[in-house]
């Protein structure tokens, strides 16, 4: 029997402990990928606080991703060995009806790399070949690990749940890791978009990278601000990208931003932090209040192809070797950085 090294989340709370696991052998319809990346976010904190159920300790989690092919089955052809690869971490039944319809994320049975399934904290990972996608070798392979979460996730709720057009008014509220890359999609997507934070550089860089208007929060009256922007309308979109205990807040603020017929898109969210709005301003508003989890494989697709195009840049904030995954789990719960911490 084969090993290699694993970080292992010993249990809630940790401790991480590098172990020697037996290596994974690859089936006819298997990749396996020498990890190269993990991107770092705030699900894995959640993980690390024993908050998600369905993820038994001790456990290899690490679901942003990116690597090396080195090895395939038998009936493998989409990719091969020697490949720059980004995983996506979802993998369905693929019978029920909405694995039929490509909505993998939404499969009642699924089961996803770094949670239910050993994740990329390893030396190699394996996954089924139809969730591996090649990514031209020319973006650096940290870039390559943020695709599958940061880029992809705010890309289905933004194109298949708010369903942003050309023209409308996107209020992003909280420009951390999703928010950067949640911007860049809004504008290619034709949004006018707004950004919403507490921090002067993050709301400095949605400015570079094309947003309309930026609002401080700390200081300002967002609903007016955006109001005034808005020509008294409002947003179409109002996108809440923020986690802790301004969860509860902000949401109220959002349904305050909120135009006539006005979609609110949840990304951000926290165990135990209801949602509250008023049944007459929502009948009223004619609004639509969406939650948005991951992404379908399509969706990581299509974003593999903006970021080779030059479209979407992926934003890297900081990086750490993996030894270090405490420091880099404290650095992200204490102070949210502007784009994502990698581990390599």
């Amino acid at each position: 029997m084969s090993e290699m090294r694993a970080l292992v989340l010993e249990q809630k709370g940790g401790p991480f402990v590098w172990h020697s696991v037996e290596r994974p052998v690859v089936e006819r319809d298997e990749v396996l990928v020498d990890v190269k990346a993990n991107g770092l976010c705030g699900t894995d904190l959640k993980i690390l606080d024993g908050q998600v159920s369905t993820v038994t300790m001790p456990a290899i989690i690490g679901h942003e991703l990116s690597g090396v092919v080195i090895d395939v089955g038998s009936e493998v052809s989409n990719v091969a060995v020697g490949d720059n690869v980004v995983v996506h971490i979802y993998v369905g039944c693929m019978t029920c009806k909405h694995c039929r319809l490509g909505f993998e994320n939404r499969c009642p049975d699924v089961r996803r790399l770094g949670f239910e399934i050993a994740g990329g904290f390893a030396e190699v990972i394996k996954a089924p070949s139809r969730n591996v996608l090649r990514v031209d070798p020319k973006i650096p392979l940290e870039e390559v690990a943020i695709l599958s979460g940061s880029i992809a996730t705010p890309f289905h709720g933004l194109r298949t749940r708010a369903r942003i057009s050309l023209g409308d008014w996107v209020a992003l509220i909280g420009v951390g890791g999703l928010g950067i890359h949640a911007l860049q999609l809004a504008r290619e997507l034709g949004g006018r978009m707004i950004a919403v934070d507490v921090t002067a550089d993050k709301l400095e860089k949605a400015l570079e990278l094309g947003a309309e208007a930026a609002i401080d929060a700390s200081h300002e009256d967002v609903p007016a601000r955006i109001r005034a922007l808005t020509g008294g309308r409002g947003a179409d979109v109002v996108v809440e990208i923020v986690g802790g205990a301004s969860i509860p807040p902000v949401l109220a603020t959002s349904f305050q931003c909120l135009a006539q017929g006005g979609r609110l898109l949840v990304l951000g969210y926290g165990y135990g932090y209801p949602l509250q709005v008023d049944t007459a301003q929502l009948v009223y508003g004619q609004w639509e209040i969406q939650g948005s989890r991951s992404s379908a494989k399509q969706d990581l697709a299509d974003v593999v192809e903006l970021v080779e195009r030059g479209r979407i840049k992926p934003i890297i904030a900081k990086t750490f070797p993996l030894d270090q995954v405490v420091e880099a789990m404290h650095e992200l719960r204490t102070n949210p950085p502007l784009g994502r911490i990698v581990l390599v």
